[in-house]
């Protein structure tokens, strides 16, 4: 559906004053799809912290994972059921930053809701992915990585230090191993 230029005007207005999607849609007086389909035409990213917090995280194991001469191939749509498939293996990330208490919390739930609660569907990370990689931002400094397999993923993580998870912060033994397997 066209929209008329007034309204892709209301749209870049709204995103500029910070508007999420619903907003810049009430404002344009269309419907969110079309707001977010029209915003990403304009080469507008979303105003939403928690999407692009997870980009950030995304962007940051793509990096570390390349550093480490491991192949990575990003998913072809945002459809995808996983980020991206690093060595061979689908990988979904999570990314968080420190609470107060310095510690990060992951919730991996089985059942999620739309990016604005429209509606609700089953994540099933064992069928989706092989790995997913949990991304501990800080305000200042380089992140954390912790790799878990999905097989018994448990739906809430908490990482702190001196915690369960430190054994596994920053070991990419899960993907180097396929590397070495693919090498021999």
């Amino acid at each position: 559906m066209a929209i008329s230029l007034h309204q892709v005007q209301r749209i870049k207005e709204a995103y500029a004053a910070g508007e999420l999607d619903p907003g810049i849609a009430q404002s344009a007086g269309v419907s969110i799809a079309t707001a977010k389909r029209y915003r990403q035409k304009l080469g507008l990213k979303t105003n939403s912290v928690t999407a692009l917090r997870g980009e950030e995280g995304e962007q940051l194991v793509a990096e570390a994972a390349r550093a480490r001469g491991l192949s990575v191939v990003m998913r072809p749509t945002n459809n995808d059921k996983s980020d991206f498939v690093i060595q061979g293996q689908r990988v979904d990330v999570k990314a968080t930053m420190q609470l107060a208490d310095g510690s990060w919390r992951f919730r991996l739930p089985r059942e999620r809701r739309s990016f604005y609660g429209g509606y609700t569907y089953p994540k099933d990370y064992a069928a989706d992915c092989e790995l997913v990689v949990l991304v501990a931002l800080r305000a200042f400094g380089a992140p954390d990585f912790y790799l878990l397999p999905t097989h018994d993923l448990p739906l809430d993580v908490r990482i702190r230090a001196g915690g369960p998870y430190d054994v596994i912060r920053n070991d990419w033994s899960l993907l180097d191993m396929h590397l070495l397997a693919l090498s021999a």
